[in-house]
């Protein structure tokens, strides 16, 4: 009993891991979402970004080893010869000397002076967070771009596809018509040089499609040659564009203010009076007398007293402060730009809104007429000019809704993702 039972709860969870990763492995290619997330694993640059944090977190593990017990190990050997009184004065050289060893050294450091050193390797920190989420924003809009490019020529290359059944139908009845003398040879003709440039239309807009994806996939990092349908590019119901304050902008630079202001403490600090102990102990002779007693240890104090650098500490603190200003400047243009182009880009939406409003209601009246000259065609009821005209007003209606369509959802994109230059 235990063994079946073990048995049905192995399977059972084999069923469960079957499934989770038959569905992983069937997530949707063919989605927005799908590409912007390849193009963000796939993005070397958000991979440096990511290797700058963590190298930023290593230079301040770094700097808490520099201020604290630096120990190395020493030596060293001299011999200065001496020849029928020609040679270094032994007073000084003591003729032979050898040091073995091991120093130890640390800099006293105030724990105010070490916090501002470390704030200033965070501050350094959040400044490539903000500018990976300004990365990451321009890459999502560069990925919808292309994803939208390729979603219009693909609704192109769909209406072509519709008007060639459309018309390949007409064909088969058209054809029995001119063979049986009912229907003109030259109005047959006229039809069949339309159908083969639609034809024609069809494979430039199948390729225009294809390149658009080829293009696709190349921006995000994806090495594959299959094409499929894309899915209806999806945006917010309601765009509604962060406030300025809360924007990627704001936080870039309150970033750069916060490390501006930590490196004016830094300079104030660095010229703060430095104070640096340190001892040796180990083995130290000039092998004249008792070399055997010669092992020792030593201990030492060293101050440092800035008094006088021709100024550098103004100049320093005045170009800090410059760097500031001008960050400033640059923030209050942005913002600028960032306000106008949402009042610009509402108003544009709302405009193609109406456009796309106004072509939808033309279109239905085309399709009838369409419909209607075809039923009538074969009877030579409607000429075949009038009915060729009505499929190419028919073409250009549905092309006009695909452009607007475009330049809506580009209108959307940009909303979503603003990208200030």
């Amino acid at each position: 009993m235990d063994t079946l039972r073990t048995y049905l709860i192995r399977c059972f969870w084999f069923s469960v891991m079957f499934f989770c990763g038959t569905v992983v492995n069937g997530q949707s290619k063919n989605t927005l979402s799908y590409f912007l997330e390849t193009a963000k694993v796939n993005s070397p640059v958000l991979n440096d970004y990511n290797n700058q944090v963590i190298s930023n977190r290593i230079d301040s593990l770094k700097l808490k080893a520099a201020y604290g017990f630096i120990v190395t190990g020493e030596g060293n050997a001299g011999y200065s010869p001496s020849i029928k009184g020609w040679g270094y004065d032994n007073a000084l050289t003591n003729g032979q000397s050898l040091f073995a060893g091991v120093r130890v050294a640390k800099e006293f450091i105030s724990r105010n002076n070490l916090n501002t050193r470390l704030a200033g390797v965070n501050a350094s920190i959040a400044q490539v967070l903000a500018q990976k989420n300004i990365s990451i924003q321009t890459l999502n809009k560069q990925i919808t771009d292309q994803y939208i490019a390729t979603y219009a020529s693909q609704q192109q290359y769909d209406v072509s596809k519709e008007i060639i059944h459309l018309l390949d139908q007409e064909d088969i009845v058209l054809k029995k018509l001119t063979q049986a003398a009912v229907f003109k040879q030259t109005d047959y003709l006229t039809f069949k040089v339309t159908l083969q440039q639609n034809e024609l239309t069809l494979e430039q807009q199948k390729a225009n499609w294809q390149n658009n994806y080829s293009l696709l996939k190349y921006l995000s990092g994806m090495i594959d040659n299959t094409f499929e349908s894309l899915e209806k590019p999806s945006f917010n119901d309601v765009l509604s564009p962060t406030s300025f304050d809360g924007s990627i902008y704001e936080k870039a630079f309150q970033a750069d203010s916060l490390k501006l202001a930590n490196d004016a403490k830094i300079i104030q600090y660095n010229y703060k009076p430095k104070v640096m102990a340190f001892s040796d102990s180990g083995y130290q002779s000039s092998f004249t007398t008792t070399p055997y007693k010669n092992f020792g240890m030593s201990v030492g104090v060293g101050v440092t007293i800035p008094i006088y650098d021709g100024h550098q500490k103004k100049m320093l603190l005045q170009q800090n402060q410059l760097s500031l200003e001008t960050r400033q400047k640059y923030l209050e243009q942005t913002q600028r730009q960032y306000q106008q182009q949402i009042l610009q880009v509402n108003n544009q939406m709302e405009q193609y809104d109406k456009m796309i409003n106004t072509a939808n209601q033309q279109i239905i009246y085309a399709k009838t007429l369409v419909e209607a000259n075809a039923k009538q065609l074969p009877t030579g009821d409607v000429r075949m000019v009038d009915f060729i005209l009505s499929i190419n007003n028919l073409l250009g209606l549905k092309g006009n809704i695909i452009q607007y369509n475009t330049t809506l959802f580009n209108l959307k994109n940009q909303l979503q993702y603003l990208i200030i230059p």
